[in-house]
């Protein structure tokens, strides 16, 4: 019973393959074999596990935001593969990803996590043990309303260096996470926080994007 797990929002495709919480296979160990393709990264990673196809039973994917031609190509394979083998698509934000992961390496601290968009603007996300919210715009005018209450917090992403240079925040205690993205390996090791959200046919994974993006509180 495999878990595939599938990140689409960072630099570079990842796909991680795994089995009880415990991976069984990184992508990042094939990059060195020049190709970047999901479907070449599926079978080396079956491959280099001993592992049949017809052993997946769920899927996690990043749906973003991010890049959204790569977050739409990674979510697109997702779909395909579900289809293909019947099983169902579990979906996971980048901005949660980023939020575990920071949160868990400096003590539970709310995360504020940034990703890079067009004309200035941003997809900006706080988490504090769950993410509470995504929004879109600049930094300047959604982060301090953000971290009002907060005294101190973490910032991951594309404007860490930014986001501590606000003015509005010169009373805070901000942390650099050193952290531009969520490390894909979360989706396998804490995999069953993800599982719950699950896609069956027809309804397939949709990406987070400026126009599908819904605040949530």
């Amino acid at each position: 019973m495999l878990t595939v797990a599938i990140s689409t929002s960072s630099g570079q495709f990842a796909l991680v393959i795994g089995e009880n919480n415990r991976i069984l296979s990184d992508s990042t160990e094939y990059l060195e074999q020049g190709s970047q393709e999901l479907d070449d990264f599926l079978s080396w990673g079956l491959q280099n596990c001993n592992r049949d196809v017809k052993e997946i039973t769920h899927i996690i994917v990043d749906i973003g935001p991010g890049g959204t031609s790569r977050v739409r190509t990674g979510i697109a394979f997702a779909n395909g593969l579900a289809y293909s083998l019947g099983i169902p698509v579990c979906t996971v934000s980048s901005m949660e990803l980023a939020g575990i992961d920071a949160g868990t390496k400096f003590d539970g601290l709310p995360v504020i996590n940034s990703i890079k968009s067009i004309k200035g603007n941003a997809y900006i996300g706080l988490y504090h043990q769950s993410l509470l919210s995504i929004h879109y715009g600049t930094i300047h005018e959604i982060v301090p309303q953000l971290v009002m209450d907060l005294e101190r917090f973490v910032v991951v992403g594309f404007h860490r260096e930014a986001i501590k240079q606000l003015p509005a925040l010169c009373d805070k205690t901000i942390i650099d996470s050193g952290l531009s993205f969520g490390n894909a390996r979360i989706m396998i090791e804490k995999s069953d926080l993800f599982i719950r959200n699950m896609h069956h046919f027809p309804v397939f994974a949709q990406p987070i994007t400026e126009k599908t993006l819904i605040n949530t509180t």
